[in-house]
């Protein structure tokens, strides 16, 4: 009925809808590259991903300002890249336009041929399983949409799927596939609501977000914002895969997760929080999937079930010293008088980062750090971990801490390099793993 009522809503509230940049295409490297060096300020730090008409908007605005040589490669690589999702200039590809009345409805698919060499089968490489190989695939983008309605579907073809522990599907074929995107999004001025499946991420540059990452495969989910980019609310609220308790009982399982967003210039801050609800039998519940509500009220005055996490983002964008990122995870705090029995320890993440800094003309330096505990995004019900498919719905390992310290060089026309050294103490935990017996909470 949402989205029913919002796709009706009057015209006057309308505005030219684009696709979205799926937050694993290249784009993005040339869009890091660009705000590290204090380009595309107009683009939010931390949610991803963007509408492809806002990139290419905050990329006409840049091209009016002095840049180096190099740097204005990527300005070009960046305008190349996002032309596979564009509407508004069809080019080449296989395109359709109908025009009725004052809108035009537009389509266009284009198609990739690849080839992936990789030293791991694990896209975490701090993990790596060392397993090497080459493997190709092939790629289907169709982008459609007119007015406020915008839509695409992305299907691949891709033999790495079946070497990946971390892919849930079907390995029985030569060539693995899936549908990486296949969704559709109506946006107005002041609000946009989306169903389908894409990957988010509320994370600072270049690093998964605590509570909503991408390192999970894109699954199915309803979209909303409502608000201006000074002042929003953006949720999701997504069915995940059930839980077996025993042959033939399945709990099922549900997210839902918002953020207050507040931009004030050079400042960008967050609050957020996050929900995992399970039950035999258990369906959508509307106090959750209510972007307004306060989960963690709800949880509490209402007996709502569930693993409740809550989160915190800042970024501060200087004009000559770079960018400034820090985003804190609390996902089980005691608050209530309790027993030693039922204390369980408390689970915490946080990252804190600095991307930009100045080094010899357009050459920049970046570092981060990372902290999970060992219990984070972890329950004694083992149906609420944080997870789909067994991959975290935010970072996809806990228990760990890691450095990163490196050079982002603009020196190769068209092609960002960041080389950096990193170090990472895993411990033992996981959160795959069962949580610890209640005797063992004091230690």
């Amino acid at each position: 009925m949402a989205v029913v009522i919002a796709f009706a809503a009057p015209s006057v509230l309308h505005a030219q809808a684009s696709p979205y940049l799926p937050v694993d295409d290249i784009a993005y490297t040339y869009v890091n590259a660009l705000m590290s060096r204090g380009i595309l300020t107009n683009l939010s730090s931390i949610e991803r991903p963007y509408e492809v008409g806002r990139v290419r908007a905050a990329l006409d605005s840049a091209r009016a300002r002095t840049s180096g040589r190099v740097v204005t490669t990527y300005l070009d690589a960046l305008s190349e890249a996002i032309g596979r999702y564009e509407l508004a200039n069809i080019g080449d590809t296989a395109a359709v336009s109908v025009t009725h009345g004052e809108s035009q409805f537009r389509a266009k698919a284009t198609f990739d041929f690849y080839v992936t060499p990789q030293s791991s089968d694990r896209r975490e490489l701090m993990v790596a399983d060392f397993e090497k190989g080459v493997t190709g695939g092939i790629a289907g983008y169709f982008v459609m949409g007119g007015g406020s309605l915008a839509a695409s579907v992305r299907a691949i073809l891709d033999d790495r799927l079946n070497h990946d522990p971390e892919f849930n599907g079907n390995r029985a074929r030569k060539v693995a596939g899936r549908t990486e995107d296949g969704y559709v999004s109506g946006q107005w001025k002041y609000g946009q609501i989306a169903f389908g499946r894409v990957g988010r991420n509320w994370g600072p540059i270049g690093l998964s977000g605590l509570q909503l990452g991408d390192e999970a495969y894109t699954y199915d989910h309803l979209y909303g914002r409502i608000g201006t980019d000074r002042v929003h609310v953006s949720s999701v609220a997504a069915r995940l895969e059930n839980y077996v308790l025993t042959p033939g009982v399945e709990s099922s399982r549900y997210f839902s997760t918002h953020r207050l967003g507040i931009n004030r210039g050079a400042f960008e801050i967050g609050f957020s929080e996050s929900f995992i609800y399970t039950g035999v039998g258990r369906g959508l519940e509307f106090s959750l999937l209510n972007p307004l509500n306060v989960f963690g009220l709800s949880w509490r005055n209402e007996r709502t079930d569930g693993n409740l996490s809550f989160g915190g983002d800042f970024a501060y964008r200087t004009k000559s010293y770079g960018t400034f990122s820090a985003q804190l995870l609390l996902d089980d705090v005691q608050i209530d008088k309790c027993d030693t029995v039922c204390n369980e320890p408390s689970s915490y993440g946080f990252t804190v980062t600095a991307e930009g800094l100045p080094l010899v003309a357009d050459q920049r330096l970046f570092a981060s750090y990372t902290r999970l505990s060992n219990l984070s995004y972890r329950t004694p019900n083992s149906a609420e971990r944080y997870a789909i498919y067994q991959v975290g719905l935010g970072r996809d390992y806990s228990d760990y801490d890691e450095v990163r310290v490196g050079a982002d060089l603009a020196v190769i026309p068209g092609a960002p390099l960041r080389l950096y050294v990193a170090h990472r103490r895993q411990g033992e935990g996981d959160l795959r793993k069962l949580y610890p017996d209640k005797a063992l909470y004091s230690t």
